[in-house]
């Protein structure tokens, strides 16, 4: 226990006035007149011993309350187990939550106005001398020195709300970090949040590092119970995007209604022009699913905005994407001397159509490597024994994103074939089997998503291609799967992944001399099918406060030249450079995404043109939206959040849940002790209660024992 004022504790020397009172007061002598000694029966005597002892509990009582109320005006303080119970100097971390929940309105307003109240409080209430550390969910490297009172009241009221939402572990560790030296100063972390139980996630694995001599005292601020209905997420049903195509956007809202709601709007804008609307029907538990309806008509870059209407939680009611629409799919004939011309004949008819396809022929040994580069979808025919330069180009650029299409021609093939089914990931080939009788293929796997589109519904009865010669293959390969497979289940024509790409193999060439591939109705919708989805153009979305890093395909990297990131609806003067590096396929960029605004944002490529001008490209279009565990408002319990401190390691920790104006109070408490004053007061109260009831008892027998008799 310790004293405010020890001081007043040499009051207590006034303890010997009741004493002196009670010595001078034992004894009372009163004359009593008596007509007769028989009136002497009725007087009731009292021992000495039990008038003693009265006496001496009078006694006492009354020092009992005397050192109640000299002891409390000395405000004796009681420690508490998180209390320092010292006056020295303190080293203080303030974090400050600045995550998208905390712009909720809570009790007292908005939630983060009311944490940077407290905070700018609590500065207020400590020494001038105290060391202050102020720290954000941005983790500014600027703040990462002590500040002096005056500079953290500064800071603390300079916050601004963010979009970066660490998790608790991390800031923890961060302010640990900041706060561990030999110093000697008490070290006190303050953490300013609303305990989000998205953000808030202890799992235990880092008891071991945990400073359990940290004392860690958490303010929470707890947002008024709201229902949050979010764009979650968006798709497309096929990988590649081409002009004048109808799209279907698939979108996924997500929400926590409890109750349904119907016609509730969305909307799609693509480069800042609405493209279209609808409406959906949310049912609580079940996220909705919904799909818009639109066509492109216009190439390149494309950022589009998904977005509903939802208040007052409206942080997360858009969703940012960017993509790619390409003209045309750019097709590269690859053919070897086997190609005969009734194959090359059934190759431009497959991909003719002008419109659809940008087709360029090249001989296998005489490779064009910067065409290859730039194709969508590379079809190797008639190669007998792709050299080693090719199956390393092809491998190279499916692994980059392009499609490959294998056919190879009749008879055996060479080791090459294998080297490079290998490198794609599939089962190598085996023999050249024939078959004197047309061989109907005996499975169509229309629910491949590369059938998407091409049935109106799951066909019964296909009539499937017959063949004459193919090349056997016992199965397909791990990441392969069968498009169409003969009766006994082996494969004919098949597809798989390799890196970003994705390749094909049919096992049997387009001569009529070996199949009638080349004449049937199923060839035309597959090929189709196949140059469609020959590039994934998937879309680029990613996390503001996050730092990342993106692939642009086919970017060469030019000398002089630079890359900058800007805001779709920005100008030159929002151009933020950005570091880059040649890597295979491309050129990878590093994203600086740690404070950058939700949004829609461009990638630009600057190159020298001559005449000191320069010419700028826009190479990719992007999105950026907040943290969707943001939208997920459950907030901790402060009994079970201390507890999972607890667990943790951080023993020495506390969850306040109040307004400013008890939170200077409730601090105190913590770091001084709890006072006793009131319960002194109360105990001196108690003590003069109990001596006037025996006085009063003694009084009240008196009379009986010397009234006389009439």
């Amino acid at each position: 226990m310790q004293f405010v004022h020890p001081e007043v504790l040499w009051a207590l020397s006034a303890l010997t006035i009741p004493v002196l009172v009670h010595l001078f007061s034992f004894r009372r002598h009163r004359k009593v007149s008596f007509s007769q000694t028989a009136f002497l029966k009725e007087v009731r005597m009292e021992s000495r011993s039990r008038n003693r002892i009265r006496n001496w509990l009078v006694l006492l009582l009354r020092l009992a309350a005397m050192a109640c109320i000299v002891l409390a005006f000395a405000e004796p303080m009681w420690p508490t187990e998180e209390g320092d119970g010292n006056g020295g100097q303190k080293r203080v971390s303030v974090y400050m939550d600045t995550s998208p929940s905390m712009e909720l309105e809570g009790r007292s307003g908005p939630m983060l106005e009311a944490a940077k109240n407290g905070a700018l409080a609590l500065v207020e209430s400590h020494a001038a001398t105290d060391r202050f550390h102020v720290v954000s969910s941005s983790f500014d490297p600027a703040d990462r020195r002590w500040l002096t009172k005056e500079e953290a009241l500064e800071r603390i009221a300079s916050v601004q709300a963010g979009h970066a939402s660490p998790n608790i572990r991390d800031v923890l560790f961060h302010q640990q970090e900041f706060l561990s030296d030999d110093s000697g100063d008490q070290c006190l972390a303050y953490l300013f949040t609303d305990l989000q139980q998205s953000s808030h996630t202890l799992t235990g694995e880092n008891a071991g590092m945990v400073d359990s001599t940290l004392f860690v005292r958490f303010v929470t601020q707890s947002a008024q119970p709201k229902v949050n209905i979010r764009v979650d997420s968006a798709w497309f049903d096929t990988p590649m995007r081409l002009v004048g195509r109808s799209e279907v956007l698939h979108v996924r809202i997500a929400h926590d209604a409890q109750r349904p709601v119907d016609d509730l709007p969305l909307s799609l804008s693509i480069n800042g022009r609405k493209a279209a609307i609808g409406s959906y029907r949310i049912v609580p538990g079940l996220p909705t699913d919904t799909v818009l309806r639109f066509r492109h008509e216009e190439s390149g870059p494309i950022h589009a905005v998904v977005s509903t209407t939802d208040a007052p939680v409206t942080f997360d009611d858009a969703l940012h994407v960017g993509y790619n629409v390409a003209e045309n799919v750019k097709v590269v004939l690859l053919q070897g001397r086997e190609s005969t011309p009734a194959e090359q004949v059934a190759l431009g008819r497959l991909f003719g159509d002008a419109a659809l396809h940008e087709v360029q022929s090249m001989a296998a040994s005489s490779l064009d490597y910067d065409g290859l580069d730039a194709a969508d979808l590379i079809v190797l025919q008639g190669v007998r024994d792709p050299s080693n330069g090719l199956v390393a180009a092809l491998l190279r650029n499916v692994s980059a994103g392009k499609s490959l299409l294998m056919m190879p021609p009749a008879e055996a093939l060479g080791a090459g074939w294998n080297e490079l089914l290998v490198g794609l990931g599939a089962h190598g080939v085996a023999d050249w089997m024939t078959s004197e009788e047309p061989v109907r293929l005996g499975k169509l796997h229309h629910d491949h998503p590369l059938f998407a589109g091409v049935f109106a519904r799951a066909p019964r009865r296909v009539d499937l291609p017959t063949v004459r010669g193919w090349h056997a293959r016992s199965r397909s390969g791990s990441l392969e799967r069968n498009l169409i497979s003969f009766a006994d289940g082996k494969p004919f024509l098949t597809t798989g992944l390799k890196g970003l790409g994705r390749y094909h193999f049919c096992a049997a060439p387009l001569d009529s001399k070996w199949s009638n591939l080349a004449q049937h109705a199923l060839l035309v919708p597959t090929a189709l099918r196949v140059a469609e989805t020959s590039r994934a153009t998937g879309l680029q979305q990613f996390t503001s406060g996050s730092d990342a890093a993106v692939l642009l395909q086919g970017l060469d990297r030019v000398e002089g030249g630079s890359l900058a990131l800007r805001p779709a609806a920005g100008d030159a003067s929002e151009r933020l450079l950005l570091e880059s590096g040649t890597v295979p396929g491309g050129v990878e960029v590093y994203l600086p995404l740690r404070s950058a605004e939700p949004g829609s944002y461009l990638i630009e490529s600057t190159s020298a043109a001559g005449n000191n001008s320069d010419s700028v490209s826009v190479v990719m279009a992007l999105g950026i939206n907040p943290s969707r565990k943001e939208s997920d408002l459950t907030i901790w319990d402060a009994e079970d959040w201390k507890q999972a401190l607890t667990t943790e390691g951080w023993r020495r920790s506390d969850v306040i849940s109040s307004d400013v104006e008890d939170l200077i109070e409730k601090v105190e408490v913590l770091e001084a002790g709890q006072p006793l004053w009131l319960s002194l007061i109360t105990l001196a109260l108690l003590f003069l209660l109990i001596e006037m009831i025996l006085l009063k008892r003694k009084s009240a027998l008196r009379p009986s024992q010397e009234s006389p008799a009439p």
